[in-house]
């Protein structure tokens, strides 16, 4: 105990062990179901392939969802079977610094702290997106600016910061109201958009009701804004390969609970099986409401132009998300017009039923779905600061736990800080007026998506990688797992995982190639990069200085 306490900041970490199955699945699949199910999407189908050319009649977001739920359930499970190995508080940077390298460990942490934190705030403010599009959608108006949305986001920021300092237990009450409500809502939304395919007259009329133009009207404007000639701009495999884009930001976050592998209860058994159990409920889900929602908005606006058929499906999405659209001109033409949500089709489909009511019932869980994503990002990030206090390879005070609520109080902060952040540059890019568009457009794209993804992908390598060379550079840790493949299993799924991840890292870059150009955007990716390095080389050099072994720390698994 001695040589514990003279290593790591303390001789146990002071947390406890509290979630359970159920929790721990709920945590990966509030992490995950939000924002990317619903606006990615579509976001993500941009490119406006014709009917006709696409297989089984069915989006390229579609077939990424397929392609990239797979690996999902490969790299979860990989990953799931090398934190079980030596399940503490941090999950990949403990297990890439005690396995791969402690530097590249302390990157890989360092980056995912900042791809989550900001994700946190992105979803604080894209909360207040939702809610004027689906109460605009569901007839009563709300309208903000970017201002607003940036406000909105940061007061969830805080509010959810505030609420994790009293620690998991309440979070996790927290965290089973707001699965279980939007949970149960979802079956409205597939009965909605099995209605819309089946009904397309309740679609066509809904269209109607909520953006004030009938269907085919929204398909001919998007055919003057180029439609027809970016439909060559890709094929359907470009097509899927760029909607894997979107697939896998959809899919961040499926293995969510490894980070907080230090309070799940017989982690050591339970981890693997938590995450692919939440992995095969996400897959199941995006699958079904990717099919459905296209289907129902491919079912009206039929046009066709030199033998390529179109719908108000690739329309609706052109016109949401495409940087060919005029946009004043688009809300000149359409003032009612609303961005591209697949929850805010079943809306439309309900007030084409003449249900309104049910409309703000799909409004009120589409918006639910997009806020339960705050509680565990704010939990999976600050556990990972934490881990690395501990280490003391950051101020130690982000290792300090509450004696009372077993919550890593400074850690939580920091994320909170992040979280602002993120919710102003997401609020920057929304295309609303207001001075956070003016200020900083362009400006926080290292903090948005582009950010986010590339970070979350350089994580999930090194991650991968660790679960690839565990058996082989530890044998010891190897040995010891309660759950473990023979080495060859074990090497064949870490080496997918790894491909995978690999692949992912080139998509995230040569997909952003033309944003990371801008000073703005590429630099503050190095400058981020470049201030972890510093912080491990000065952490580094202090802990020597006063006599830590900091190599010791690094081959050790830390107390519990």
């Amino acid at each position: 105990m001695a040589e514990s306490r003279s290593l790591f900041v303390r001789d146990a970490t002071g947390l406890v062990r509290e979630i359970g199955f159920m929790l721990g699945v709920i945590i990966i699949m509030s992490n995950v179901v939000g924002l990317g199910w619903q606006k990615r999407a579509f976001q993500f189908s941009k490119y406006p392939i014709p009917t006709n050319e696409m297989w089984a009649g069915l989006p390229p977001i579609f077939w990424a969802f397929i392609i990239g739920g797979i690996l999902v359930l490969i790299t979860g499970y990989t990953v799931g079977l090398v934190t079980a190995a030596m399940p503490r508080a941090g999950g990949g940077y403990v297990t890439v610094s005690r396995v791969v390298h402690p530097f590249f460990g302390y990157i890989a942490g360092w980056m995912e702290f900042l791809s989550i934190g900001f994700s946190y705030g992105l979803i604080g403010t894209a909360v207040f997106e939702g809610l004027m599009i689906f109460y605009g959608i569901a007839g009563v108006p709300v309208t903000m600016n970017a201002d607003q949305l940036a406000v909105g986001g940061i007061l969830l920021v805080l509010i959810f910061g505030i609420l994790a300092l009293f620690g998991v237990r309440l979070y996790g009450y927290i965290l089973q109201v707001m699965f279980w409500i939007p949970a149960i809502i979802t079956i409205i939304f597939f009965a909605m958009w099995i209605v819309g395919t089946t009904n397309p007259a309740a679609m066509a009329k809904g269209i109607e009701v909520s953006m004030g133009a009938k269907p085919e009207e929204f398909v001919k404007f998007a055919l003057q804004q180029g439609m027809l000639e970016h439909s060559a701009d890709v094929s359907f495999m470009g097509a899927v390969h760029y909607a894997l884009l979107g697939a896998f930001w959809a899919y961040i976050g499926y293995f969510a609970v490894t980070f907080l592998a230090g309070e799940v209860k017989e982690a050591n058994v339970k981890v693997p099986t938590i995450v692919l159990s939440a992995a095969v409920l996400i897959v199941i889900v995006y699958l079904l409401a990717s099919s459905l929602s296209s289907l129902a908005a491919m079912s009206v606006g039929h046009v066709t132009v030199d033998g390529k058929e179109f719908s108000f499906f690739q329309a609706y999405s052109y016109l949401s998300y495409h940087g060919a659209v005029d946009k004043s001109l688009l809300y000149q033409k359409f003032p009612e017009f609303k961005s591209a949500w697949s929850t805010g089709v079943a809306s439309m489909v309900a007030r084409g039923l003449g249900m309104d009511w049910l409309s703000w019932l799909i409004a009120l869980g589409g918006v639910l779905w997009v806020a339960n994503d705050i509680p565990p990002f704010l939990l999976t990030t600050s556990r990972i600061l934490f881990a690395m206090a501990f280490d003391r390879m950051l101020p130690e005070a982000f290792a300090y736990v509450s004696e009372r609520w077993h919550s890593p109080i400074w850690a939580t902060v920091a994320v909170m800080v992040t979280g602002v952040i993120g919710a102003i540059a997401e609020a920057s890019e929304s295309g609303m007026p207001g001075f956070v568009s003016e200020a900083f457009s362009g400006k926080l794209l290292w903090a948005g998506v582009i950010g986010t993804d590339i970070f979350d992908a350089l994580f999930l390598f090194f991650f991968a990688l660790s679960a690839l060379l565990l058996p082989f550079r530890r044998p010891d840790i190897y040995e010891r797992a309660a759950v473990k493949l023979t080495k060859g299993a074990w090497a064949l799924l870490g080496l997918i995982s790894t491909v995978f991840s690999l692949y992912l890292l080139y998509a995230f870059f040569d997909a952003s190639a033309a944003d990371l150009a801008a000073p703005e955007s590429g630099g503050g990716l190095l400058v981020l990069l470049i201030i972890g390095i510093l912080l491990y080389a000065y952490y580094w050099w202090k802990n020597k200085s006063r006599g830590v072994d900091v190599r010791t720390i690094y081959t050790m698994i830390p107390p519990e």
